[in-house]
């Protein structure tokens, strides 16, 4: 174990790439979940509805989130640099 000045580098910059990850995965389930919506035989009011509400709440709201996690993620990696930058000095 690498611990210097109260952080584990190693440790964190995997945090980050595993918060990457997540964010892709976001991404990958919202895109498929919407190809899925579009490719289901469903017409009528409830159906526009249902649509209105995935597209103009959900997938907003998804993608909200995947930006949130990408931005931790990035925190994560520059936080491990800053402190690799000043453990060496």
């Amino acid at each position: 174990m690498n611990a210097t000045k109260g952080m584990n580098i190693e440790e964190v910059r995997r945090m980050s790439v595993q918060l990457h990850d997540a964010a892709e995965e976001i991404t990958r389930i919202e895109q498929e979940l919407t190809s899925g919506l579009e490719g289901v035989d469903w017409t009528g009011p409830d159906a526009d509805r249902f649509r209105g509400q995935w597209s103009g709440e959900m997938v907003p709201a998804l993608q909200q989130i995947m930006n949130a996690v990408n931005e931790l993620g990035e925190t994560a990696s520059r936080n491990a640099d800053e402190q690799e930058t000043t453990s060496n000095n």
